[in-house]
């Protein structure tokens, strides 16, 4: 983390000296400067470890530093002692991640609906990684798959070609309803593309509010089997509107409007974050399906599969619910489920 590479606990004498600063009305910035310390490390010193007083009838904040040892002594060593030491904890962990569940969202999981067995995010990537349980091989399920933590790198956007589609709407006009994810039936719809000497490719919708994904394969790009598809795959559907980019594949949309009577929307040209939802999506499936992969032997039904178990995964924007809760407006679930 930036900034911690240097970072040491405060210690006693340290904190015997912010409550005589406290005590002559030194400021915490000026506190940190005396010690030499980051003015946001004795401010929080001072919130976590202070309590308040009523004497007089007045209330009165005090930093005790002894007390405030002792706190930091216990929740020291309370970091070393995890919740992964409870058997059904850990084996519920190890399944989630066999499920291509994030750390985060089984952490996040955890702590929205089972506090008291909450795990950190940090803690699951450190027993992930623990040569004690080297031989379960718990890296294969992560995104990137890495034998090694590595750090996140920027990439490069893609850049699609241009094409001139008839009677474009721009998403600039997309309505508030599709932006502010307020309601279902928003779509963002792309091309997921595979080895290239495969012509196959697999279309991937996405509801904007719920996150739910749907996947078809197609034999090609052409526009009339992707929109047709794209047509029955929403059949029976809400369905408000659909977002595209400037593919061929999408030439045909009039088909859907037509149909449906509804709104189609395409981003600017070169700005594919203005369907991220999708886009997002796809990179999610890429943990199934990598890049280069040969499409023409990736089944429909395997594309089912991938689809169930990405709609039931928990995710951090749904406050930890998975899509298919929010679809059906699902308010509770159930342990360790």
């Amino acid at each position: 983390m930036l900034g911690m590479k240097n970072y040491s606990q405060l210690s006693q004498n340290e904190r015997d000296l912010i409550a005589s600063y406290l005590a002559s009305g030194l400021s915490h910035r000026y506190i940190a400067k005396l010690l030499n310390r980051n003015h946001r490390t004795v401010s929080r010193e001072i919130q976590r470890n202070s309590s308040d007083q009523l004497i007089n009838n007045q209330h009165n904040i005090s930093y005790l530093p002894s007390i405030a040892n002792k706190q930091a002594n216990y929740r020291k060593h309370e970091s070393k002692t995890s919740n992964l030491d409870n058997p059904a904890v850990r084996n519920y962990v190890i399944d989630k991640l066999q499920h291509h569940w994030s750390p985060e969202q089984i952490s996040g999981r955890l702590k929205t609906f089972i506090p008291n067995k909450f795990v950190s995010t940090e803690t699951i990537y450190t027993f992930i990684y623990d040569k004690k349980y080297k031989h379960l091989n718990l890296f294969e399920y992560l995104r990137k798959a890495h034998s090694k933590r590595t750090p996140i790198y920027n990439r490069k956007p893609h850049q699609p070609k241009r094409l001139v589609i008839p009677n474009k709407t721009s998403v600039k006009n997309r309505p508030s309803s599709a932006n502010n994810r307020k309601s279902l039936g928003h779509y963002e719809s792309d091309l997921m593309e595979g080895l290239k000497i495969s012509k196959h490719t697999v279309s991937v919708t996405s509801d904007r509010k719920s996150r739910i994904v749907y996947m078809d394969k197609l034999s090609s790009k052409e526009s009339v089997e992707r929109i047709d598809k794209l047509s029955n795959r929403l059949k029976g559907k809400i369905l408000e509107s659909v977002t595209f980019d400037n593919g061929s594949e999408n030439f045909y949309h009039e088909r859907l409007r037509r149909r449906y009577g509804i709104n189609t929307y395409f981003c600017e040209a070169y700005h594919s974050w203005e369907k991220g939802t999708v886009e997002n999506t796809i990179g999610l499936i890429r943990q199934y399906i990598p890049k280069k992969t040969n499409l023409s032997i990736v089944s429909q039904e395997d594309l089912d599969m991938i689809a169930f178990e990405l709609n039931t995964r928990p995710r951090k924007v749904l406050n930890y619910r998975t899509p298919i809760e929010v679809l059906n407006n699902f308010d509770q679930v159930g342990h360790f489920r």
